[in-house]
């Protein structure tokens, strides 16, 4: 299945409504880690809706920032 957001074909549905209605579905890709159900808006699932500042198709995930570490937790 095709990533909403990198556009490669990485991901699957990994979680569907638990009552059986088929209401929704979450799908997970192993490239980005990106997650979304289903019934989200089409801004968020739709490549061609999305805003292009979070699309993440040919770009080179190692050569993103690293995110800022979280400092150790000080026992007071």
């Amino acid at each position: 299945m095709k990533c909403a957001r990198c556009l490669c074909d990485t991901a699957d549905i990994v979680a569907h409504a638990p009552d059986g209605s088929n209401a929704w579905t979450v799908a997970y890709c192993r490239r980005c880690n990106f997650s979304w159900r289903s019934s989200e808006e089409e801004e968020v699932i739709n490549p061609e809706k999305r805003d292009k500042a979070f699309q993440l198709a040919d770009v080179d995930l190692g050569d993103l920032l690293i995110p800022v570490p979280i400092p150790p937790l000080v026992n007071k």
